[in-house]
Parts: C-alpha cells; sequence; structure tokens
C-alpha cells in the first residue's frame, strides 16, 4: 500500500506543480498593469453601452442597433458595480473568461489523450501565450468566444463517445452561448460534426445509437437557437445580417474571386500565429503529430482550427488578428502534445528544448505586460490598440481634469471628434454620473469649432477634444482655443505619430 501511495504521488507531482504554475501565471499576466494600454475604441463603445444598459433597463439590446450581439456587454453590466474604473470592469469579463479557456482546454485535452501531464501543459501554455494574455486584458468580445468554443470541442467530444441527451443539451447552451457573443460562433456546429466523425463510433446497425445521435442534435439545435432567439426581443435584431455584409464578402463574391482576399488573409493568419503564439510554441505544433499514437486526435483539433481559418480568409473583406482568436486556441492542444513528445525524447538537450519552447512565451508575454510598447506586435495591433485615433491614450486624463473641474462647482461641455467609438465613448465612460459633465459628438474631421460648443453657455467651462490628424480648423478658429495640452501617442514606423489635443474654449 506505500508503495502504491508513493508511485500516486509521484505521477501526480508534475500535473500538480504545472497546473499550481498554468494558475499563478494566469493571474500575474492577467492582472498585473491591466491598464497598461489605454481604452481601445470597440473597448470604449462596449463598455459605454454596458453602462447605458445598466442605467437604463429597456435598452438592454442596444448593441443590435450596431449589429452586435449583446452577451459580452450584459455580463460586464454587474462588473461594473465592482470595479470603479469602468475600463477595468470590462477587461476583469476577458480575464474570467479566460478562466473559463484554461479549465476547458484542460478537459478537452484529457477527454482526448486521457493523460493529466498533458492537459496539464495545454492549460499552462494558454497561460503564458501572448495571443491569450493580450486578448484576456482587453475589454472585447473576442476572449468569450473563445472559451464558449472550447467548452464546445469538449461537449461535442464527449457527446460523441456518448451520446447522451444530457451532454447534447449542455453543448447547446454553449453553442448558444457563442451565437449571442459573435457570429463566428456559428462553426461550432461544423465542430460538433467533426467530433461525431472522429469518435462517435456509429453502428449503423443498432438502432439506439442513430436515435440517440438523433435526438441528442435536435436537443443541441433546439436549445442553442432558442437561445440566439433572445436576441429577436430587441429592435434591431435585423441589423445583425446586415452589419455582417460589412465584415465578409458573400460566397458569391467569393467564388468571382476566390485567390482574393484567400491569399493575403493566409499570409496574415500565419504571421499572427508565428508572432503572437511565438516561433517555440507555433513549431511544437507541428511536432505534435509526431506522436503516433495520438495522431487521431492531433488531426482533429488540427481541422477544427483549419476550418474557420481557411473559412475566414476567404470571405473576410475585415481582419484584424483578434479575429482568429477562438480559431487558433484550440492549437495549444497540439503544442502541448508536441512539448511532452520532446520531453519523453531521450537526451538532455531534446528535453531541454521542451523546456526552452515553453520560457519564450514567459518571456515575450512578460514584455507585453510591463512594456506593452516594446512587445513585438503585429502590425494591426500595434497601429489600432497603441498608434492611431483608435488608442485613447489621454482620455482618462482628461475626465479627469473635468472631474476636477466639475467639482469645483463649474458645468462642464465637452465637444469631441466623431459620434461613436474612441471619442465620445472613450470620455463617457470614465464621465458616466457626473450630471454637470456634457460630453458630445461632433463629425470626425474638424474643420469648424462646432456651432453647439460656440452657442454653449458662457458660464460653462467649455472644451474641444480632437486628434492632431483631423485637426483642419482654421487659424481663426484656433485663437479662439486655448491648448490645454497634448497627449501624444507612440510613434509610428514611419516616425510619424498621432496627437490627441485637449482645447479650451476662450
Amino acid at each position: 500500500m506505500t508503495c502504491r501511495a508513493s508511485m500516486t504521488k509521484s505521477k501526480l507531482f508534475w500535473p500538480i506543480l504545472l497546473l499550481i504554475l498554468a494558475v499563478i501565471a494566469f493571474f500575474a499576466y492577467r492582472l498585473i498593469s491591466l491598464n497598461a494600454i489605454p481604452v481601445f475604441v470597440d473597448e470604449a463603445i462596449y463598455v459605454r453601452w454596458s453602462q447605458v444598459m445598466r442605467t437604463e433597463a429597456t435598452l438592454r439590446f442596444i448593441p443590435l442597433s450596431d449589429g452586435k450581439q449583446p452577451l459580452f456587454m450584459w455580463i460586464t453590466i454587474p462588473f461594473l458595480k465592482f470595479f470603479s474604473d469602468p475600463l477595468i470592469a470590462g477587461r476583469m469579463v476577458s480575464v474570467a473568461a479566460g478562466v473559463g479557456s484554461m479549465v476547458a482546454l484542460f478537459l478537452v485535452s484529457q477527454i482526448l489523450f486521457e493523460n493529466i501531464i498533458l492537459s496539464s501543459l495545454a492549460s499552462l501554455i494558454y497561460a503564458i501565450l501572448p495571443f491569450s494574455v493580450f486578448f484576456d486584458r482587453m475589454a472585447l468580445a473576442d476572449s468569450l468566444l473563445s472559451m464558449f468554443g472550447l467548452w464546445s470541442i469538449y461537449f461535442s467530444v464527449l457527446f460523441a463517445k456518448t451520446k447522451r441527451l444530457d451532454h447534447a443539451m449542455i453543448l447547446g447552451f454553449f453553442i448558444g452561448g457563442g451565437l449571442i457573443t459573435k457570429s463566428p460562433a456559428i462553426i461550432y456546429y461544423f465542430w460538433t460534426l467533426l467530433a461525431v466523425i472522429f469518435f462517435g463510433k456509429i453502428n449503423f446497425s443498432k438502432k439506439e445509437q442513430i436515435k440517440s445521435l438523433f435526438f441528442g442534435a435536435v436537443a443541441i439545435v433546439l436549445i442553442s437557437q432558442g437561445i440566439n432567439s433572445i436576441l429577436r426581443l430587441g429592435p434591431g435584431f435585423s441589423q445583425i445580417a446586415s452589419r455582417n455584409q460589412d465584415y465578409v464578402f458573400s460566397w458569391r463574391e467569393v467564388l468571382q474571386h476566390p485567390f482574393n482576399p484567400l491569399t493575403g488573409n493566409l499570409k496574415s493568419t500565419v504571421s499572427w500565429l508565428w508572432l503572437l503564439f511565438t516561433p517555440s510554441i507555433f513549431i511544437t505544433a507541428l511536432l505534435g503529430f509526431l506522436d503516433k499514437k495520438r495522431i487521431k486526435q492531433a488531426l482533429f483539433i488540427l481541422l477544427v482550427s483549419l476550418a474557420p481559418l481557411i473559412a475566414q480568409a476567404f470571405i473576410a473583406k475585415v481582419y484584424t488578428s483578434r479575429y482568429i482568436l477562438y480559431a487558433s486556441i484550440p492549437l495549444i492542444i497540439l503544442s502541448s502534445l508536441g512539448i511532452y513528445w520532446l520531453l519523453q525524447r531521450k537526451g538532455v538537450i531534446i528535453k531541454a528544448l521542451g523546456v526552452i519552447s515553453l520560457l519564450i512565451p514567459v518571456i515575450v508575454s512578460a514584455i507585453y505586460v510591463i512594456d506593452p510598447l516594446k512587445a513585438p506586435m503585429s502590425y494591426d495591433m500595434r497601429n489600432g490598440y497603441l498608434e492611431e485615433w483608435t488608442a485613447g491614450w489621454g482620455n482618462k486624463e482628461i475626465a479627469q481634469y473635468l472631474i476636477a473641474e466639475e467639482s469645483a462647482g463649474n458645468k462642464v461641455v465637452v465637444f469631441t471628434e466623431g459620434y461613436f467609438g474612441t471619442m465620445p465613448d472613450g470620455l463617457q465612460i470614465y464621465t458616466e454620473g457626473h450630471k454637470n459633465i456634457t460630453v458630445v459628438g461632433s463629425p470626425p474631421d474638424v474643420r469648424r469649432i462646432p456651432e453647439g460648443l460656440l452657442n454653449s453657455a458662457k458660464t460653462n467651462k467649455n472644451y474641444l477634444v480632437v486628434n492632431q490628424s483631423r485637426d483642419h480648423l482654421s487659424p481663426a478658429d484656433l485663437a479662439k482655443l486655448t491648448l490645454i495640452k497634448e497627449f501624444p501617442k507612440p510613434t509610428r514606423i514611419d516616425g510619424t505619430h498621432e496627437t490627441l489635443q485637449f482645447f479650451e474654449l476662450k
């Protein structure tokens, strides 16, 4: 008995150690300096919607007006009660979704390989991977979509193996959750079909099996589509399909130019995976196929990822790295398989390669957290989240200035460039609840001082906030303004930089 207990303890030592490291790394990378990157345009919109929906229950479906599913914003509402900084509240939703993804990765790996060390490795890789680290720290719906995807994979495989109705019903709930998060969740149905093909072991001569699969499939569709139908309660449900056309080509258009945008999008996909998975984790994912005993499971995971990646590359008009997060994260399972294969080889050097492959993402993710300006980001990420008008450098500081003016007994009126996005939503999220501060949007290209600002009561403190690239004011108009402060944004590749300007009307 003593010998058996000691053997059990020795078998559990490494998985327990890996899981402890995964938990520590996960929360360290997600919670330290969570506001190091300023509010991003879509974050500002989502958090502002959440604030509006929290205040006015009749507007709970307001995201549908822009063709967006509202689940992320709904979940953000209770977080606003616990965090004074609204941006942190939104980002904590993604942190929570990341916890769900890490647990789901462990379970998916376990049901596929029945090896607790492999499963623990998958969770550790998720915790340290730059791709997941970055987007688990942003108030965007992509981490939540990824979480629903991973749980859908787990219950798809579980249902394929057991053919139990309760497993099918739970799967329906996860697919439904994905559908009211973002439209790409439609691919989860295909993942379910793949799981049945790979792991169903269907005997067509057994009517019970066929009946179980049929009723299971009906339950999956009815429950998931029932959840999706909740969105029909909102007046803007039709906007989802309409706005999707702004992001994707129709299949008729794709057939007319099959290699455009396919070729360019596939190149972007590979470059994003190389950077955001880091070269070591990307390469170890390929090594996963060297384990011939697990080739079936590896092929399943590869198809799970390739199906949406290739489909999106065919049809995407707008293509950024976060759009492939949900499809890329399952590849972590292949990476864990590849690293495990290296660690199982004889020879210190080969084993060391397995350890080094984990250290590289540890270092890169630390840079993302501590000094994101120096992180090896893809062009679309650096451009969008750090450098352009979409990056909200200075928003919080301007809001604090306005709140101080209000505290001094002043009524404050602020006009911003743009009606939607970083401006004015990026200011409104920080001034929410301050009744004597009014933030108003105006045309994005500022060619004259907004009439509303000029007509505002002279007893008010009147301000204008505009990005320098959109400031086309005449010298006469500029003479009416006093520049309070400028907020330079990080330097672009060409050496130029955007600047947020904060003016007071004289």
